[in-house]
């Protein structure tokens, strides 16, 4: 079982513990995908300052493969946070807007990187890794395809999801704030256009899959006291792909509820007990800014 995370790695620089966290979706998938049980791969552009040094040191120390990441030089991304009761509150342009290494420079997969992702079982990407033309490069090359959109209405666009949806077995939304109806009607669209399955989370209202066998499964969330919820929706995701790889869920290949429901269940029961570690994974890095 091997997954690889594609595209973003950045810090999240938590202001009043002048903390810097490693994080980024592509970068937690892979490491909550290894915590779960599966042989992981990072492939994103790291940069060559403190940050980035303690960002390949992490993976290293927790077995991320890292080899085929180029290294420009350059700051690494971050985004800075309040924890605000246990929640975490994202300090907009904090750092005016200044753009890392992953934003300036997205990896462009040459030859050599397509045939290292080939061996993987899935490919996991993110609407804020700027990689998206790279990303539809992988339809045929084997590996299933799985993508997080986030929760910004930008990136639900018809011409965005339009490019991304017809290459992907799995997407992942954000829909805390929609009806059920509306969630139901969104994620029809979106297998409309070609996606086989669709996952929406709806914060303490749990999670929605809607399956290519026209299964829709329910999950439940498990409610704790959150010290930091920093990284709570990428453990769900890394959790939930891992236990429907372990199950057997591969290309061509649909999911069942015997696969569908341990596996929510499962994510659920993860993503709470993350909700109790400083930073997505700990890891944190003292350092002033």
């Amino acid at each position: 079982m091997k997954v690889l995370g594609f595209g973003d790695c950045c810090v999240d620089y938590y202001i009043e513990e002048q903390m810097a966290y490693p994080g980024g979706n592509a970068f937690n998938v892979a490491v909550f995908a290894k915590e779960n049980g599966a042989d992981s791969g990072f492939l994103g552009t790291i940069g060559t300052d403190r940050i980035g040094e303690h960002i390949m040191a992490c993976a290293r120390e927790r077995g991320i493969d890292i080899s085929r990441c180029p290294v420009r030089d350059g700051a690494s991304g971050k985004a800075a946070v309040h924890i605000i009761d246990g929640n975490r509150v994202f300090a907009g342009n904090y750092f005016n807007g200044e753009h890392g290494v992953g934003t300036l420079y997205p990896p462009v997969l040459s030859g050599e990187d397509m045939a290292y992702m080939k061996s993987f079982d899935l490919i996991h990407g993110s609407c804020y890794a700027h990689i998206e033309d790279q990303f539809c490069r992988l339809q045929d090359l084997g590996p299933l395809l799985s993508f997080d959109f986030s929760e910004e209405d930008k990136f639900r666009t018809e011409d965005y999801l339009g490019r991304l949806a017809p290459v992907l077995d799995f997407a992942l939304f954000s829909c805390e704030h929609l009806t059920d109806a509306a969630i139901g009607a969104f994620a029809s669209s979106v297998m409309d256009m070609g996606c086989a399955n669709v996952l929406a989370t709806m914060g303490g209202r749990g999670q929605r899959l809607f399956t290519a066998s026209g299964d829709i499964f329910e999950g439940r969330a498990k409610h704790i006291t959150a010290t930091d919820t920093m990284g709570a929706g990428d453990s769900f995701c890394a959790a939930l792909l891992t236990g429907l790889l372990k199950r057997g869920w591969k290309k061509n290949v649909r999911v069942t509820e015997t696969m569908a429901v341990p596996a929510l269940a499962e994510a659920a029961a993860y993503s709470a007990r993350n909700c109790l570690v400083r930073g997505s994974f700990g890891s944190g890095l003292k350092i002033a800014m």
